[in-house]
């Protein structure tokens, strides 16, 4: 083909290329909005005609290329050769593109079709009963059930092809844009080309893969019109097919010739099965035999292909037989399935039984599901072995190898197995399918509110957890009933010891002349022997035994070591602190420097109370390994000291009885030990006494203070002066001192 020959080519394909694209009709702008992104290129929508007259137009112009290529000589592969045949193979897949589109135009003329008829129906809508057909059985029912279940997964796969055709429709834009530029850049090199033959060449693939990618964004559009279309019927003929479908649950009529006819089809379908088990049952004892005369040939060496094959036969071949006995007792259970909605759908049926039927029901359809999940892995798995096994046969056969007999029976086998995995997949949709719409219609009944049933229903869960049993213990049951016993015992046996320990503290320690502190301590012992009596309470009804902790004694004593030292060490000292009553309750204590009274002596810790009327927690350990002041222990008498100092040249005798006669006129101060005066010490300033007496512990406060004021009043009264801090000033007189008066500033 000659350089000129070839751009008038081109000039004329352009050509018809713009007047069919000024003949399509308009843009659907408003779904290709929705379905593309706003910087994409818009192209034309498709109609039948415009089609056909550019696949007609095509045709010759593939008939041209294909005439001009077979004019060249044989064998001949030159440039010229290399050029057609691009050109050829780029025409053929614009040629199945007008194609694709022709074939989504009829989709869409049939879906139009389909959406005026729903419109139609929609808007003169007919009662149930007169568009549905008798007879109102439940086959007409399971047709409904089928029509409605179709309609709700064509919900999710509409919905999954229009997110696919949108991503191909954007990836169909792009390649439009890089293949545009591409056809730019051929034009460019044209004009700039010494060698405007292969430019011209060049041109024309571009200008044809660009035609391609034209073509391919148009029919993406227009199959995400389709699918959007498709989309828009899915709910006109979900709300045309509801009333029907509840008319017909509620108006059904099981009628005798259907039950009949669904007999004679389980009859026929189980004498095939049991016809089916007789010849599987023959095929598997052959099948042994053959592994057997294997065996015999390997003669304890390694096992052959041969024999591995045979024994993969025997081992489908048992499969086989479980398969068809597994039909066979689905054919049984699905009857069972068909009487259960034969009687919900009559309404023959109680409250009571429904709701055993739905637990039931619920239960299988999960081991249907695990089971499900099960049957496709080992189809798979078949697949992939038949797969392999075809491959290799047709391997072999192309190469003229001869075929061994044991593979191709393992290949035939294999087809026989995958056919009745497929029927037994087959049936058993269909029973989940049963199961599926028993489920349903038990729950349109067991829903429906009864104050009756729902009192039963709750006293029948409430008895079942009552009695649940949790776990087992030396092989008896612990079950719920006896953990909320066991909580109840333990709480109020709590309580219940705390009230007798009180008890006993106030009406029977107290009598027996028990001091605060130990009436506290066996008060507190006695509870903690109560409380232990309620734990082994509660062992009992655990059915534990104390002999079964010494299997763990060891290991319990390592954690308690471990890991609650600290918490065992105080424990323990509590229990010293209420044998021994070092600290009793009531006494007063000396802790970092102040006075504290014991309020609380607790299994763990002590509660003291402080002068400033605040408390501290003081953990047990520390009153027994760290030295403690009880000013209590023994008794409420302590001894007290009051220093005075007086003034040098004071009657040091008449001091000391003055200080004698003071503490000895004050009632709280104790006669026995008698208080005494003690002349301590010369001091720098003053001479020192003490006045030491002995009072009750409560009363130290208020006796220090009132015998500080009557020794004060009892020194004035006797001339005693109280001494006061004294210094020597020394001025240095050699020279004469300089006193000065100043006035104060005025402000």
């Amino acid at each position: 083909m000659s350089p000129i020959t070839r751009g008038l080519r081109s000039l004329l394909a352009g050509l018809s290329l713009l007047g069919l694209v000024g003949a399509l009709h308009a843009v659907d702008l408003s779904l290709l909005k929705e379905a593309t992104p706003a910087a994409a290129p818009v192209a034309a929508e498709l109609t039948p005609d415009a089609v056909a007259a550019q696949r007609t137009a095509l045709q010759k112009e593939l008939a041209t290329t294909r005439a001009e290529l077979g004019k060249l000589p044989e064998g001949k592969l030159d440039e010229t050769a290399l050029w057609l045949t691009q050109e050829t193979a780029m025409l053929e897949r614009i040629d199945n593109v007008y194609l694709e589109q022709q074939r989504t135009l009829q989709h869409a003329a049939d879906l139009a079709k389909e959406a005026a008829e729903v419109t139609e129906r929609t808007q003169a809508r007919r009662p149930p009963e007169v568009s549905l057909k008798p007879p109102y059985g439940v086959q007409l029912l399971d047709q409904l059930y089928a029509e409605r279940d179709y309609l709700e997964q064509a919900r999710g796969w509409l919905k999954t092809d229009v997110a696919n055709v949108t991503a191909a429709l954007a990836e169909a834009r792009d390649t439009l844009a890089e293949k545009d530029r591409a056809r730019r850049a051929a034009r460019e090199a044209l004009d700039k080309a010494t060698d405007r033959a292969k430019a011209q060449n060049a041109l024309r693939l571009a200008e044809l893969e660009s035609r391609l990618a034209q073509e391919t964004v148009k029919v993406r559009e227009q199959a995400l019109r389709t699918l959007k279309l498709q989309q828009s019927l899915l709910e006109p003929k979900q709300a045309l097919l509801r009333p029907s479908f509840d008319w017909l649950r509620a108006h059904l009529v099981v009628a005798d010739e259907e039950i009949a006819a669904a007999r004679i089809r389980r009859e026929k379908r189980d004498a095939e099965l049991t016809a089916a088990l007789a010849i599987a049952k023959v095929d598997a004892d052959k099948t042994s035999r053959l592994v057997i005369a294997a065996e015999r040939r390997t003669s304890g060496a390694t096992p052959t292909d041969e024999l591995e094959s045979r024994r993969a036969d025997r081992q489908t071949a048992n499969l086989t037989l479980g398969v068809l006995a597994a039909q066979q007792e689905r054919l049984d259970e699905a009857e069972k399935v068909s009487d259960l909605r034969l009687r919900v759908l009559a309404g023959t049926a109680t409250a009571a039984e429904m709701r055993t039927w739905d637990e039931t029901n619920r239960a299988d359809l999960e081991r249907m599901a695990n089971q499900r999940k099960l049957q496709l892995a080992d189809l798979e798995k078949s697949r992939a072995e038949l797969q392999d096994l075809q491959g290799r046969l047709s391997r072999a056969t192309a190469g003229g190898e001869p075929q061994p007999t044991w593979t191709v029976d393992r290949t035939r086998r294999l087809q026989a197995w995958l056919a009745l995995g497929d029927v037994e997949f087959a049936d058993f949709e269909n029973l989940r399918t049963e199961r599926l719409r028993l489920k349903e219609e038990l729950g349109a009944r067991v829903s429906s509110f009864s104050w009756k049933d729902t009192i039963a229903i709750w006293e029948q869960r409430a008895n079942a957890a009552w009695n649940y049993e949790v776990f087992s213990v030396t092989d008896q049951p612990v079950r719920v009933k006896s953990i909320l016993a066991v909580l109840v015992l333990i709480i109020l046996g709590r309580f219940v010891s705390y009230w007798i320990s009180a008890l006993l503290g106030r009406a029977v320690f107290h009598r027996l002349g028990f001091t605060t502190g130990r009436r506290a301590a066996w008060q507190t012992l006695s509870f903690y022997a109560l409380f232990l009596i309620v734990i082994l309470t509660a062992f009992h009804l655990f059915h534990f035994s104390l002999t079964q902790f010494s299997v763990v004694s060891g290991a319990l004593a390592v954690g308690i070591g471990f890991g609650s030292q600290n918490l065992i060490n105080n424990f323990i000292s509590g229990i010293i602190l209420l044998v021994e009553r070092p600290i009793n309750q009531g006494d007063v204590l000396e802790l970092d420097g102040q006075q504290v009274t014991v309020q609380e002596l607790g299994p763990r810790s002590t509660i003291v109370r402080s002068r400033d009327n605040t408390h501290m927690i003081v953990p047990n350990s520390r009153l027994l390994e760290q030295p403690v002041t009880n000013l209590t222990l023994s008794d409420d008498v302590v001894r007290k000291k009051i220093k005075v100092g007086v003034a040098y040249g004071s009657d040091t005798r008449k001091v000391d009885r003055v200080l004698m006669e003071v503490m000895l006129g004050h009632e709280s101060v104790n006669r026995t030990p008698a208080p005494h005066v003690q002349f301590s010490d010369f001091g720098d300033n003053a001479l020192t006494f003490e006045a030491q007496f002995w009072s009750r512990l409560a009363e130290r406060n208020e006796v220090e203070t009132e015998l500080r004021h009557r020794i004060a009043e009892a020194f004035a009264k006797a001339g005693i002066v109280m001494a006061f801090p004294q210094r020597d000033v020394h001025l240095d007189t050699l020279k004469p001192l300089q006193v000065e008066v100043v006035a104060p500033k005025q402000a």
